[in-house]
């Protein structure tokens, strides 16, 4: 008897289904906490979207005028220096993705908040275009690129299948700061001056965000004994039923950046946000020279109420769509963000007063907020956690390089076309509609086999 209990004991352990190909383990479950410490992650995460704004076109835009005054320039000069500066932040931001897999997105995030004030300040230094191009570089890599790839990051470590709710309640908040960052920016350039206001700006995100990288900032449940979504593994049957799994609930996708880029799912999810971002970009950044040409009356107010309703309808779309997104697919909210996306370009390149270029930026930001709430959720889900920060970084430069080239790309259009910006927005309509079927394509493709 003692004999076959030693030989029993000897044997070993039966291999998870994980394990057998060739997965990291599960971790052991911690008992559920009644609180979930990835509830307090929204917050921090929300902070930080809302601090890339020193680093998006809709506060740039509104130093346009001030930009071209002081320095110089002239509306394309200017263009290729954020196309320039844009362009170039796009390349680091895969390695910084690759960083904060490996270090973490706690001490990453306190690297970028370091470094986006540093953008700030030399934008507010800058005496020439070589300058500004230099600050535009700076407040891109790591504003609009890196802080707002690690919130996103920051989420999908923590939640699965409520990713597109409190994706949405972020969305949500930085669509709200969006409505009063316009005419804040104003206010604060009419206050203080330009160089002063960025400056500020710049101050602003270390005092907001460092405090939280040093208190509740954690990277993920599993380093407190929590597990995703505070809940036991393999219980996601409805997300599955819902998006067309294909493999089994214990054996979570795991692609690689290269084995998510050789699918057609990758660029059906990726192809329209970087159409959104090349165009919603030259949108917002040429707002003041559009109402401009259409002789609208104080256009730098009507500029900075236009990027409010942008804001306003983001807002809503974001709290709207989060919760669709858990419940339909990708592939069916996708086309119809692609199809009011073109609604937009459309009314733009027609806009002949600063109503009809609020109803394009509205419309804009409810295709923008649908994008988004679908977005986001699809890449974690699709393609999986233990690489997500690389395939954000990468999917964050592609989004990036597009929002470089669309200012200079609508500028150079409307040059072309004796200073009309219709024909810029009606052919990028026309590539939305095309997107939008190709958006159809956006299903969970097929476990990579190595």
């Amino acid at each position: 008897m003692t004999q076959l209990q030693d030989q029993l004991q000897e044997q070993p352990a039966p291999q998870t289904q994980a394990q057998a190909q060739g997965l990291p383990p599960e971790p052991e479950l911690h008992p559920e906490s009644r609180f979930y410490f990835g509830w307090l992650m929204l917050p921090v995460s929300l902070v930080m979207v809302c601090c890339t704004l020193p680093g998006q076109s809709v506060v740039v835009s509104q130093f346009n005028t001030s930009f071209r005054e002081s320095l110089g320039l002239s509306l394309e000069s200017l263009s290729t220096a954020y196309l320039v500066g844009t362009l170039a932040a796009a390349f680091p931001l895969r390695r910084i993705g690759r960083l904060s897999d490996t270090l973490g997105p706690r001490i990453t995030t306190a690297l970028v908040a370091l470094g986006l004030t540093l953008g700030c300040l030399v934008v507010s230094r800058s005496l020439n275009a070589f300058a500004l191009t230099l600050g535009f570089f700076l407040i891109r890599l790591f504003g609009q690129g890196s802080m707002g790839m690690l919130s996103s990051h920051l989420l999908a470590l923590w939640f699965e299948r409520r990713l597109a709710t409190v994706e949405s309640i972020k969305h949500a908040g930085f669509g709200a700061a969006c409505v009063v960052a316009p005419q804040t920016t104003v206010w604060l350039i009419a206050a203080v001056g330009w160089r002063q206001g960025y400056a500020i700006l710049g101050l602003s995100v270390c005092l907001l965000v460092l405090p939280f990288v040093a208190t509740i900032y954690r990277n993920k449940p599993e380093d407190i004994g929590q597990h995703l979504d505070n809940e036991p593994p393999g219980e996601h049957k409805r997300w599955q039923k819902i998006h067309k799994q294909h493999t089994q609930p214990e054996v979570p996708a795991h692609f690689t950046l290269p084995q998510a880029r050789a699918t057609l799912t990758f660029w059906a999810l990726m192809l329209p946000g970087m159409l959104s971002g090349l165009v919603g970009t030259a949108m917002i950044f040429h707002i003041q020279p559009i109402l401009e040409h259409a002789n609208v009356v104080n256009f730098k107010k009507a500029g900075a109420t236009a990027a409010s309703a942008w804001g306003v309808a983001l807002l809503i779309s974001t709290l709207i769509s989060g919760p669709i997104a858990d419940k339909i697919a990708a592939r069916v909210l996708l086309p119809v963000a692609c199809l009011m996306m073109a609604l937009s370009f459309i009314v733009m390149g027609l806009a002949s007063s600063a109503l009809h270029a609020s109803i394009s930026m509205a419309t804009f930001g409810l295709s923008q907020g649908l994008y988004t709430a679908s977005f986001g959720p699809a890449v974690a889900r699709f393609f999986g956690r233990p690489h997500h920060g690389e395939i954000r970084g990468f999917v964050t430069t592609l989004f990036v390089a597009g929002t470089a080239t669309g200012p200079f790309l609508v500028a150079l259009g409307a040059r072309l076309a004796g200073g009309d910006f219709g024909p810029a927005f009606y052919i990028s309509a026309a590539v939305a509609m095309a997107l939008g079927v190709l958006a159809t394509k956006a299903v969970r493709p097929p476990q990579p086999t190595i």
